[in-house]
């Protein structure tokens, strides 16, 4: 069920049928190389959570773009709002969610960067005294052997990091119209690893990301196939599906949050 085609009258049924549960699919907008749209994130993010909710009932909110993008601002097409706001306005929309009925909110990331932001979003909750849950997962986690079946599907080790054989592939599967693979530029997708000693000393700074990848391009994509898009993306339809259905069935996560806020 999608939050923008449901009619009021409706509304307060489908809340009940989601048991209460509601997918907030978020990204940003970004370059992927230069063949891939702005909105890869999102098309990958929200399909996941489209094709989830139907096997496993939930609301399924708009698509949210004000994620973690501040490496990206040099890059024409970014939008890239500050960190205070991105924290402040994600809050709000997650508090008008509650308000609409639901219990649980299940913010579905789809961009690396925001893999950072959102746990430290979600760490705030013991703190502000609200009464629903929030929980969140990056919808590009696989385990060690689906990466492996991808792999051996696609017959390429590298499938890139961002924009790359992955990124591709679920495109050419999702959005093809959207894809022009003649605009690739490969040796825009290798690593300049200029802040290599840092990072092999496993040391964080805003800038690892940028020094090794300005163009915002990793990997390269050449050999990507809608069979391998489709694939990918059936993995990650059925991780999100396994992982909804744990947060409906929490019973724990709601009683918690009841026992902290008396303190």
């Amino acid at each position: 069920m999608n939050w923008e085609e449901l009619s009021t009258k409706d509304f307060d049924k489908c809340v009940k049928e989601s048991d209460y549960t509601c997918i907030l699919p978020i990204g940003v907008l970004e370059k992927h190389g230069d063949h891939l749209p702005l909105g890869t994130d999102m098309y990958i993010v929200t399909e996941t959570a489209k094709a989830a909710a139907k096997v496993s009932s939930a609301v399924v909110f708009p698509y949210y773009f004000l994620g973690q993008i501040a490496e990206a601002k040099h890059v024409k097409g970014t939008i890239a709002a500050s960190h205070k706001l991105i924290m402040e306005a994600l809050l709000e929309i997650c508090d008008e969610i509650h308000r609409n009925g639901f219990k649980k909110i299940y913010i579905l990331n789809g961009h690396g960067g925001n893999e950072h932001f959102l746990p430290f979003f979600a760490q705030q909750f013991p703190g502000i005294n609200r009464n629903y849950a929030v929980y969140t997962s990056f919808v590009h986690n696989l385990t060690d052997e689906q990466w492996d079946s991808v792999r051996k599907k696609s017959g390429v080790e590298d499938l890139g990091e961002h924009a790359g054989l992955s990124e591709t592939a679920l495109l050419m599967y999702l959005r093809p119209d959207l894809v022009d693979m003649s605009v690739v530029k490969v040796s825009e997708s290798q690593s300049l690893e200029r802040l290599k000693v840092i990072e092999d000393l496993e040391v964080f700074t805003g800038f690892n990301w940028y020094a090794k990848f300005p163009h915002h391009f990793s990997g390269d994509p050449t050999e990507s196939a809608k069979e391998h898009g489709k694939f990918l993306f059936n993995i990650m339809k059925n991780n999100t599906i396994k992982i909804l259905n744990e947060i409906k069935n929490d019973k724990i996560s709601l009683e918690l949050i009841k026992e902290y806020n008396k303190f």
